[in-house]
């Protein structure tokens, strides 16, 4: 989120610059159009005809010094004449100074917005990988933005990752499946890293490749045929993810448990705070090594509460899920315990 305010300033201090830019050049077209204008209008007032006054000034304006197509031999053609070359040279003197200033600083405003974002991404840590910013990974851009979680965008297509920058992410511009890209988004400091381009036999590639640099590293990778799940563990992946599959199994749900579809999807529904009401809560708990919970079975962990629990699921440092642990399973450091409890 504070990514994303900060993307925001960045726009409207962009944007404040190109208008002061564009206002100064508009005055100096406005200042060097009011010169000709007046110029012709104070020769025509002293009997020249339009044309000669119209090319007396534009000759006058820009310095070409032609003969007079009459003679200046007044003190008023003088006058005018004198004020023609200070004014003239003056409005394009403002107007070009202008151009110029709205060149340069745009070219080094950019140049320092890229150095900023290429800082940020230097010291960027304990952060995810996200590979791939189609739909899916615009969905994982915004939920983890709310979670305030780190994380960067790995894409090859340059209009993706310049929306990934427009949306305020940071993003890198390269082949996930090459080992020089994945050294440049620091896998050697994220904490996970997820797949989810529509190619199946690209996403086993790039999870080879990131497992064999990082073979600590939790992958999470996108399939979209089940026959592919089997290539991705082989690979290295942790989890795989079908969006066809669960998007079915949505479906399924809604049409024979409508009502209970409906209140799980909805993210406004009162459902955790009726939950409370009842005193039961869902909560996650890590088990801290050498700690008090480290070691024990979960039938010792259920009884150990003060007004007990129920012990979900189980998820293993390498990113596997057990579900439904049986009581006699040994809890290991760094495995976080999902449970129901009061």
């Amino acid at each position: 989120m504070a990514r994303a305010e900060g993307a925001n300033v960045a726009h409207q201090k962009e944007s404040l610059f190109f208008n002061k830019s564009m206002s100064g050049l508009y005055v100096g077209a406005l200042m060097f159009l009011s010169v000709i204008i007046v110029g012709v209008t104070a020769y025509h007032v002293e009997g020249w005809k339009f044309s000669d006054a119209l090319y007396m000034v534009i000759i006058t304006v820009f310095s070409v010094g032609y003969e007079e197509v009459q003679p200046v031999d007044t003190h008023m053609l003088r006058a005018i004449t004198m004020l023609i070359i200070v004014a003239g040279d003056a409005s394009k003197v403002y107007f070009v100074g202008s151009l110029v200033q709205f060149i340069t600083e745009g070219e080094i405003g950019k140049a320092m917005e890229e150095h900023r974002k290429s800082r940020d991404i230097d010291t960027i840590t304990g952060h995810a990988i996200l590979c791939g910013y189609g739909r899916i990974g615009q969905t994982l851009g915004r939920e983890l933005t709310s979670k305030h979680f780190p994380f960067l965008i790995l894409d090859n297509n340059a209009e993706r990752v310049a929306l990934a920058q427009a949306h305020g992410y940071l993003a890198l511009l390269g082949d996930a499946g090459e080992e020089d890209t994945l050294r440049e988004a620091h896998i050697e400091r994220a904490v996970v890293f997820a797949t989810v381009l529509p190619s199946d036999m690209v996403n086993v590639f790039i999870t080879l490749t990131a497992r064999n640099m990082r073979p600590d590293l939790r992958i999470i990778a996108r399939a979209e045929d089940p026959a592919t799940e089997k290539k991705l563990k082989q690979a290295g992946a942790n989890e795989i993810i079908l969006p066809a599959f669960v998007g079915g199994m949505q479906i399924a749900h809604s049409i024979t448990q409508p009502s209970l579809s409906a209140i799980l999807a909805d993210p406004g529904s009162l459902l955790k705070s009726d939950l409370r009401d009842l005193g039961i809560a869902m909560e996650e708990m890590r088990i801290i090594p050498h700690g008090v919970d480290d070691r024990k079975t979960v039938a010792q962990i259920q009884r150990d509460r003060e007004k007990g629990c129920l012990v979900l699921a189980i998820r293993k440092p390498d990113g596997t899920m057990i579900q439904h642990p049986s009581a006699s399973h040994r809890v290991e450091a760094d495995d976080v315990v999902t449970l129901l409890a009061h």
